[in-house]
């Protein structure tokens, strides 16, 4: 059972990563970044089918090929939201599914589901989904640029995902939190520099 699991996973990783960068790829003018995007899922892609021992090497992989996946399914659908004028209701529908698909493929292959039981899993991947989509809609009345925005839900994504990890297996300790939090704010607060000086010019 647990290799049809993994199988699931890599197919559903497959298929988020494969819509994502098509996303990407129809709204984005500047080829440059479109070459960057396609050899970075080239290789994205290679580290989701890559038969790879389920270790903590291979997870860390994997939350890399998730990041990418949030990122440019994230930056789409403000593409969507802002260029076609899609309602935000179903874009917020669509950003609660593919969070909680991201939250379910990294919580899944760290044996979460066994660790708390099938009920509180699916409980937690809801509620994790649920805090992405909040911070979504509070950047969508932030008057920047949907790349920042992009980046900082990402970080929050990363974040979240890390403490919770550090919760479930009993390493949440005030120096982890503390190094994750000071990373977080050091990128967060280049974003906001960076949106200042643009808003400024």
């Amino acid at each position: 059972e647990n290799k049809k699991i993994f199988l699931v996973e890599k197919i559903l990783l497959g298929v988020l990563l494969a819509g994502s960068v098509f996303g990407y790829w129809y709204f984005e003018e500047s080829l440059i970044l479109r070459i960057i995007v396609l050899l970075l899922s080239l290789y994205a892609f290679y580290l989701v089918y890559s038969k790879k021992p389920k270790t903590d090497y291979f997870s860390s992989r994997q939350e890399l090929v998730v990041l990418l996946v949030l990122y440019l399914g994230i930056i789409t659908l403000y593409n969507l939201l802002y260029g076609l004028n899609i309602p935000l209701y179903l874009i917020m529908a669509i950003v609660l599914v593919l969070t909680s698909l991201l939250f379910f493929s990294i919580f899944s292959l760290d044996g979460f589901d066994t660790i708390l039981g099938k009920s509180v899993f699916q409980a937690l991947i809801c509620l994790m989904g649920i805090i992405v989509l909040q911070v979504f809609l509070s950047l969508y009345f932030w008057p920047i640029d949907p790349s920042i925005k992009t980046l900082i839900l990402v970080v929050i994504f990363y974040l979240t995902i890390s403490l919770v990890y550090l919760y479930i297996h009993s390493m949440l300790r005030l120096k982890r939190i503390a190094g994750y939090l000071i990373v977080s704010v050091i990128i967060l607060g280049t974003l906001m520099l960076i949106t200042w000086f643009g808003l400024s010019k």
